[in-house]
């Protein structure tokens, strides 16, 4: 495996510059960071927003939609690891506007009412979307070392609003359009865009990454703390993907029409910012870690259930402590890769297990509601999954949480 080694910063760049320009270059960096993070969820919650239209346009099974809903978080884990290979051959920018450009394409490919361009399309946008995801926090770190974390909060907030977004007005593009293929591929609109800037921020720097090889990697897969932080992430990872992929879905299945189904997503996606931003903080100050992650994995399933049975007039409030739960739950995620890393090496050595190992094993969760789905009560099986997926995160999560490092039989230096 590959890590993408830093030379420079945009910080430093900017305290030789000086002046005007250096502060306008780094203030299109933060903008093309945005623009990216606002990608990287429209795929999946546009799609799970449509999945009747589909069906009803297609007619595809609940096997094969199981298939559609799993096959970006599939991608995500199977082609994240390539991210450093493309980045070491082209460049860290070029890459990552070559991955927003190949998203929009493959955005664009839904447009075709068949189902194998639906098919080519989410196979082509959820690779791009996974390598861009392994690729983003490489930038943060290289670019705003001395603003990690306000900077990791502002992505983690974007892709919330990204998602939220797409869940909202996907459904409003439909009715307007009378076409969910039209409603799925204006989403490659918003990629292309994100792709242009990003190929003007490479355009005016040269590349500036080189690689270097992780001869130890294969030692955290003898190491217990570095499953945990892997389960972890992977069975959080899984919880999502159900509601993105699903939820609106099981919200039509209970009476609520497309649109109220997707303000519902809406705003349990949107409610993730607040927590996504304060949990992390609260868990390196004086709260408990194992705390939190009680609590927040207690919100997420409350919340779930909250939706699939309590009365539909109390809908918005089991979505916002579903929303508050998961954000939680990610911050809490992308927390333990760092807490419990020794050194900078040993974190991309670790994000890199976690995200390619986690979400491989979180594909697995929305198939396997599309296929409980598909017997006689509709919503029995997705609870039931989601509260036996809610006890293994409480075991890893209180596992990765505990005060230790990865890697720690190991002498150093």
């Amino acid at each position: 495996m590959l890590i993408v080694r830093e030379h420079d910063t945009t910080e430093a760049r900017t305290l030789r510059a000086g002046g005007r320009a250096g502060f306008l270059l780094a203030g299109f960096v933060v903008a093309c960071v945005v623009m990216a993070a606002l990608n990287l969820r429209p795929a999946l919650t546009s799609t799970a927003t449509m999945v009747a239209e589909i069906q009803a346009g297609l007619g595809l099974g609940g096997v094969w939609m199981g298939v559609l809903t799993t096959m970006p978080v599939l991608c995500f884990g199977a082609f994240g690891p390539l991210a450093p290979f493309l980045s070491a051959r082209l460049g860290l920018e070029r890459t990552i506007a070559a991955l927003l450009a190949g998203l929009a394409a493959g955005l664009a490919l839904r447009a075709l009412p068949t189902g194998l361009a639906l098919f080519a399309g989410t196979l082509v946008a959820g690779a791009s979307i996974g390598m861009a995801g392994v690729l983003l926090p490489v930038v943060i770190r290289r670019r705003f070392p001395e603003r990690i974390g306000s900077m990791t909060g502002l992505y983690t907030m974007i892709l919330s609003i990204g998602g939220a977004s797409a869940a909202g007005l996907t459904p409003v593009f439909e009715r307007a359009w009378h076409s969910w293929t039209l409603a799925l591929a204006s989403w490659s609109v918003l990629a292309l865009a994100a792709g242009i800037m990003w190929a003007a921020l490479a355009a005016v720097e040269p590349p500036s990454v080189s690689t270097g090889r992780l001869p130890r990697f294969s030692l955290l897969l003898r190491d217990r703390l570095a499953w945990s932080v892997t389960a972890f992430m992977g069975l959080q990872a899984g919880l999502a993907f159900i509601v993105l992929g699903w939820l609106p879905t099981l919200l039509r299945d209970r009476g609520l029409d497309v649109l109220d189904a997707g303000v519902v997503t809406s705003v349990s996606i949107l409610s993730q910012t607040a927590t996504a931003l304060l949990v992390p903080s609260l868990a390196t100050r004086r709260v408990s870690a194992r705390l939190l992650v009680v609590l927040v994995l207690l919100a997420t399933c409350t919340g779930f259930l909250g939706l699939l049975y309590a009365p539909l007039a109390s809908r918005l409030l089991w979505a916002l402590v579903l929303g508050l739960g998961q954000g939680g739950l990610f911050g809490l995620a992308l927390l333990f890769v760092s807490l419990r890393s020794p050194s900078a090496d040993v974190t991309a050595m670790l994000s890199g297990m976690s995200q390619s190992i986690g979400y491989l094993g979180a594909s697995l969760c929305p198939f396997a509601v599309g296929m409980l789905r598909s017997g006689g009560d509709t919503l029995l099986g997705p609870a039931v999954m989601v509260v036996l997926i809610t006890a293994g995160c409480t075991w890893a999560g209180l596992r990765a949480a505990a005060p230790a490092y990865v890697l720690s039989h190991l002498k150093r230096d």
